[in-house]
């Protein structure tokens, strides 16, 4: 049974020191040409992967570590910013280790993270910083309910350029307006990003 892509946006807000050490680490993945996507990725972030002996990350170590069974970088986008695909889930693990090793060079950094199942159930945000007590917490919001308008239609249909732009305008819309719930929500009703998370 093949696993459904998710699709996640990353984005992280903070000073310079935060952005060059997040690109750095990204471009430690597309550098590294001797390991599977999969590998690279979890090794570019993490410091102790548990791999098997043909350098293959063990999924167990991927479930706990970064919550989905494997996760590869996507693209590089710019800044600070980058998508990754992952199994059925958004990596949260991953975006709570991300918080982890930012807020330490920018205590004041947010991590901002929309994504989309393939199926476009879900799509959802999820948005990691400090609630008013100071406290790092993390909120996300999912919408299960979206109808692909294109799944009925032939790409030469005359109306399926302006369905299709239309469908993914209203995509990333419903995907901001979830962004800005979790804003508001994560400073007042945020989970404590400690609670969690198994491991350190």
């Amino acid at each position: 049974d093949m696993a459904n892509n998710l699709k996640s946006f990353v984005t992280i807000k903070g000073n310079e020191e935060v952005t060059k050490l997040i690109d750095s680490l990204v471009d430690k993945v597309n550098d590294n040409d001797s390991d599977s996507p999969v590998t690279a990725f979890a090794t570019a972030f993490y410091d102790e992967v548990e791999l098997t002996e043909d350098r293959g990350v063990l999924n167990t170590w991927s479930n706990e570590n970064l919550g989905s069974k494997w996760t590869t970088l996507y693209d590089a986008i710019d800044e600070g910013e980058f998508s990754i695909e992952s199994a059925w889930y958004p990596p949260k693990q991953f975006f709570i280790h991300l918080y982890n090793l930012c807020v330490k060079v920018d205590g004041n950094v947010e991590i901002e993270v929309t994504y989309e199942d393939e199926t476009y159930s879900p799509i959802g945000a999820i948005v990691i910083k400090k609630d008013r007590d100071g406290t790092p917490c993390m909120w996300e919001e999912e919408d299960n309910d979206i109808e692909n308008p294109l799944e009925d239609m032939d790409w030469d249909d005359e109306k399926y350029d302006e369905t299709s732009e239309e469908f993914y305008e209203s995509l990333y819309d419903n995907q901001q307006s979830l962004l800005g719930l979790c804003h508001e929500l994560v400073i007042t009703d945020g989970e404590p990003i400690d609670e969690l998370t198994e491991t350190e």
